[in-house]
């Protein structure tokens, strides 16, 4: 263990112990999973996000800045069982397409708040709700009118079942990034 300090005994949350920081929001706030491929790769996400967010030059008074670090990383609680859970705001940001948050920029232009956002991407499918049944009738709708030359093949990139599929596909492989 690096970071002693910021070490939180997760034994209750899901008997491991770890960066609270650093863990991923399902293993945060679910608990009782399998440690999967895609934890390890959330973690990386929230080592390098949480590194840009407290260390590079940025425009955001310090206090803000704090408040930012704290609310993606160090929130928890107690659920009714008395297990400490947390990882929600994470998931939030994932969900919106939002890690890092638009609002925190850099001082200088940098292409690392691209990459992070770029590396999380896939989690977006990971935190939201599969597509519903409309929603793989307008992806079908689609894909046929692209098959038939009558729609370029990027109109289907926005669809949120295209979306969904690359991000799960993604989240699958250690090789896509």
């Amino acid at each position: 263990m690096i970071d002693l300090e910021a070490h939180r005994d997760a034994d209750t949350l899901i008997r491991r112990h770890g960066t609270w920081q650093f863990m991923s929001a399902a293993l945060l706030e679910k608990g009782g999973h399998s440690h999967l491929l895609e934890d390890d790769i959330e973690s990386f996400v929230h080592v390098l996000g949480w590194t840009v967010l407290s260390f590079l030059p940025s425009p955001m008074d310090r206090y803000e800045r704090a408040d930012l670090v704290s609310y993606l990383y160090d929130h928890s609680f107690r659920d009714t069982t008395g297990r400490e859970r947390g990882g929600r705001a994470k998931e939030v940001q994932f969900n919106a397409g939002n890690y890092p948050p638009d609002d925190f920029t850099l001082t200088e232009p940098s292409p690392i708040l691209e990459l992070i956002r770029e590396l999380a991407l896939p989690f977006r499918a990971r935190y939201e709700d599969p597509p519903t049944a409309a929603n793989w009738k307008t992806f079908e709708a689609f894909n046929t009118l692209v098959l038939n030359g009558q729609l370029r093949e990027e109109a289907l990139y926005d669809l949120l079942v295209h979306r969904y599929q690359l991000g799960i596909h993604r989240l699958s492989s250690s090789e896509w990034f």
